[in-house]
C-alpha cells in the first residue's frame, strides 16, 4: 500500500471515528463503560466518570513496583488504571501527588502535561508544563504528550515530530476532561496481540474526542496498560506479556464516602 493511500485511509477512519457516539453503558452510579472498535482490528475500553458522584485518587508511593491487582489501594475501587511513566527504580515522570503526598524524586517535570484534582473532585488538565503545584491539588498524575488541546486533535505531523513512540501502534492509556469539567474520560487501547496491534497517538487523539474529551493527555502504555473493573482485569494482554506488569502507580475510581 502506498504511503499516500495509507494516509487517505487514516483520514477516512478518523472522520468515521469522530462521527460515531460512544455506546456508553451504566456500570455503577456515576460510572459508564464502553468497549468500542474505532478502527479496524482495534479494541478500546472507555470510562466516563462523573466527578460530582465519584472520587479519584492515586495509589501511594509505598505501593510502587506492584501490579494493580496487588495494590491494597485497589480494594473496593470501581475501576483502576495504570498511570505514570517510570524508570527501573519506579520513580515517576512528572509532578505526582497521592492524596496530598507528593512523590519524590520525579523526573521530566518540565516536559510533562498533567491531570490534577482537588479534594472536592474539581479536576483540570494542564497542557503547558511546567505546572506550578497548587495548594489545593490533592491528586496529580503526569504523562506525555498531549492528545487534545481545547478540542484540537493531534495530526500526523505531530506524531512524526514525536517519533516512533507516537506514530507506531501500541497499547495505550489516556485521560482527559469534557468541556464542562464534570466528566473524566478514560480510554485504554489493547495491542501487541495480532491482529490487534494498538493505536498511534493521532488515532488515540481521535478516540478521546469521540468519547467526549476536549483536553487529554497520554499516559504510560505498552505492557503497562491495565484496566481493572471491580478488581478484575478486563483487557486482553499482549501475547508476549500475559501477566499484569509491575507499575509505579494507579488511578482509582470509587464511590465517595
Amino acid at each position: 500500500m502506498s504511503r499516500r493511500l495509507a494516509g487517505l485511509l487514516l483520514v477516512l477512519w478518523l472522520a468515521g471515528c469522530a462521527s460515531i457516539p460512544a455506546p456508553y453503558q451504566g456500570h455503577a452510579k456515576g460510572l459508564d463503560y464502553a468497549r468500542i472498535t474505532p478502527f479496524p482490528e482495534s479494541v478500546v475500553h472507555a470510562l466516563r466518570v462523573d466527578l460530582q458522584t465519584l472520587q479519584v485518587s492515586v495509589s501511594p508511593p509505598a505501593e510502587k513496583g506492584l501490579p494493580l491487582d496487588q495494590m491494597a489501594s485497589s480494594a473496593g475501587a470501581l475501576a483502576s488504571i495504570n498511570v505514570s511513566y517510570f524508570n527501573k527504580e519506579f520513580q515517576v515522570r512528572g509532578l505526582t501527588v497521592s492524596n496530598g503526598e507528593a512523590w519524590a524524586p520525579v523526573f521530566e517535570v518540565a516536559r510533562s502535561p498533567l491531570l490534577a484534582c482537588d479534594a472536592a473532585q474539581r479536576c483540570e488538565v494542564v497542557l503547558q508544563p511546567p505546572a506550578q503545584m497548587k495548594p489545593e491539588w490533592s491528586n496529580v498524575v503526569a504523562g506525555t504528550p498531549w492528545l487534545l488541546d481545547h478540542g484540537r486533535r493531534r495530526t500526523a505531523e505531530d506524531d512524526e515530530r514525536c517519533g516512533s513512540h507516537c506514530k507506531s501502534t501500541h497499547p495505550r492509556t489516556a485521560v482527559g476532561l469534557d468541556a464542562s469539567g464534570r466528566y473524566l474520560i478514560i480510554a485504554l487501547a489493547e495491542g501487541r496481540r495480532p491482529p490487534v496491534l494498538g493505536l498511534s497517538l493521532v488515532q488515540m487523539s481521535a478516540v478521546m474526542a469521540q468519547l467526549g474529551a476536549v483536553d487529554a493527555i497520554n499516559l504510560d502504555g505498552g505492557g503497562s496498560s491495565t484496566l481493572l473493573m471491580d478488581g478484575r482485569s478486563v483487557m486482553q494482554r499482549p501475547f508476549n506479556e500475559p501477566a499484569l506488569r509491575k507499575v509505579a502507580n494507579a488511578l482509582h475510581i470509587r464511590a465517595r464516602p
